[in-house]
């Protein structure tokens, strides 16, 4: 099993979802994507490379896989949308370019390793 552990941009987007679907989504991180995370996502390319994005319903979970670790730190939780300004992968892409997303991470994979 993998620890799965949420950024603060992950958990913020877990904190505004309607209560059915953090329930749902709760479980289903607790058991698909904590058992495999590698079987049950996809490889992120272009600015989210080294990412992956596990589907459910019409939600994505943008996360890392920190194998050493056995954890997955999630980035970021959103509603598949077309429009480019609300699709969770396009607000990630951003806070890439400030480098905003590799320091939530980072002080999430520190705050993993010391709870080991």
């Amino acid at each position: 099993m993998y620890a799965v552990k949420f950024t603060r941009y992950g958990l913020a987007d877990v904190k505004a979802l309607p209560k059915n679907v953090k329930n749902g989504l709760r479980k289903q991180l607790a058991g698909t994507l904590a058992r495999e995370p590698l079987r049950c996502s996809e490889e992120l390319r272009g600015p989210l490379a080294g990412f992956r994005s596990f589907h459910w319903r019409g939600y994505r979970v943008v996360f890392r896989v920190f194998p050493a670790l056995r954890a997955v730190a999630i980035a970021g939780v959103g509603k598949h949308s077309k429009s480019a300004r609300e699709d969770i992968y396009r607000r990630l892409e951003a806070l890439v370019k400030t480098a905003s997303l590799a320091d939530s991470v980072l002080v999430t994979l520190r705050e993993l390793r010391d709870g080991l």
